[in-house]
């Protein structure tokens, strides 16, 4: 396609701007636009050498490309019948009735005194942790003592994380434990 046929494209698009479009319930009308067989052959130009026939049920717009005509799209899906909705809802009216699940409340962490060895395992993971971390980027020319003090807290803390676990097994877990 040469620029002329697309700037005579683009100027026939902005002039229908403002247009709306047409429903596409109703049968679309009849376009003004001449199709590429309603032009007639110019003598100079041979012409295309099968012009496309003109019942193939393709709108042309111009351009010379098959556009599918509109259809109609319908919602195919069913809808609920008026029982099931009258049941949907006295179910969940029973249920409104019955026991409802209370979130137990909120547990504070507890003492040192309490649970020595939850606050061992923090202190382990947590400032073993943040003790490498701070080696590595902040001093960087210390000792290699405190590596291996924050080597040794992780490893201390996880040893007793896995102590902490026990070793007693639920006989009726079935693997299905969160």
């Amino acid at each position: 396609m040469n620029d002329r046929d697309l700037d005579a494209e683009f100027e026939r698009i902005v002039a229908g701007w403002d247009s709306e479009a047409p429903d596409p319930q109703q049968s679309l009308p009849p376009s003004s636009t001449p199709t590429s067989t309603d032009v007639p052959p110019d003598d100079d130009d041979p012409g295309p050498a099968a012009a496309p026939p003109a019942d193939r049920g393709f709108k042309d717009a111009g351009l010379n490309l098959p556009i599918a005509p509109t259809t109609a799209h319908v919602w195919r899906g069913s809808e609920p019948a008026d029982e099931d909705v009258d049941e949907l809802l006295e179910s969940t009216a029973a249920d409104d009735e019955g026991d409802h699940f209370t979130p137990p409340t909120e547990m504070d962490l507890p003492t040192a005194e309490e649970d020595p060895m939850f606050w061992a395992i923090v202190g382990g993971l947590g400032g073993g942790t943040l003790l490498l971390l701070y080696v590595l980027f902040f001093d960087r020319g210390g000792s290699g003592w405190w590596i291996v003090t924050a080597i040794a807290m992780i490893v201390v803390g996880f040893v007793l994380l896995v102590l902490r676990g026990g070793t007693e097994r639920d006989p009726f877990d079935d693997g299905t434990r969160v």
